[in-house]
């Protein structure tokens, strides 16, 4: 006896498909937000630990100089924006935000309340980026964190004549393609000394994976990077509505 193709059974079908579909989504998505917090923060079996080691890394660092700005290359006002990293946003790159205007430089938010998926930063990156470089009419330099690097490389691509230089504090899983004319600067701890090997202009620096935006080795070579990158001025002038700064 012959099957037939109601209605019936072909609604049945499509809501079948529907929901595999969705599932696939829905899994898809959760291996997004699982696989980059398994790389920045290790198998949860060892969360306790590294909790453990961070708490006594920011003891242990705590009355280090750099953070007071002491033999650390002083800076020449250039614009920079930082890219929240995995489950960071504005308010987590806060101190590393107050030290870089401490120390001569003009740090700018990319409005991330949180960062659980980079291709969702390429916007407001982008605005922060355009914002910065008007403003004082010098292209900018971002610093991002693991997977917000992701998010620095593509709008660095479609904004090239806004940056110059894209500095990441520790490398995500997977990379974009590097856009022509914008020089990449890599700071990573040194565990991760196989994700750099072969990268150029790429700096090991032993602690935390997760702090490396507070490590004192991090921002003393952060300070040398910065201050050795040349002034770009930008080719366009500063939109009527922003003023240029004084220099």
């Amino acid at each position: 006896m012959s099957t037939t193709n109601t209605p019936d059974s072909v609604g049945i079908r499509h809501d079948a498909e529907q929901a595999i579909d969705g599932r696939t989504d829905v899994g898809s998505h959760t291996a997004d937000l699982i696989t980059p917090m398994i790389w920045m923060f290790g198998l949860p079996l060892l969360w306790p630990y590294a909790s453990l080691a961070g708490a006594a890394e920011l003891m242990l660092h705590s009355l280090d100089t750099v953070y007071r700005g002491r033999n650390v290359r002083y800076g020449d006002g250039k614009p920079i924006v930082l890219v929240p990293g995995h489950l960071g946003g504005d308010v987590t790159l806060e101190p590393l935000s107050i030290w870089l205007r401490g120390i001569g430089y003009r740090p700018l938010r990319s409005n991330v309340l949180i960062n659980i998926d980079d291709r969702s930063l390429d916007e407001p990156v982008a605005a922060a980026l355009r914002a910065a470089a008007r403003r004082i009419g010098r292209k900018a330099v971002m610093i991002a964190l693991d997977t917000g690097f992701r998010a620095a490389l593509r709008v660095a691509a479609a904004e090239a004549e806004f940056v110059s230089d894209v500095i990441a504090l520790g490398l995500p899983d997977r990379l974009p393609p590097q856009p022509s004319g914008v020089h990449l600067h890599i700071i990573e701890n040194a565990s991760r000394m196989q994700t750099t090997a072969g990268r150029p202009n790429f700096h090991l620096v032993s602690g935390t994976r997760t702090l490396l935006s507070i490590n004192p080795e991090a921002l003393r070579i952060m300070a040398a990077i910065l201050r050795d990158i040349p002034i770009s001025l930008l080719e366009e002038s500063p939109a009527p509505d922003t003023p240029r700064m004084l220099q």
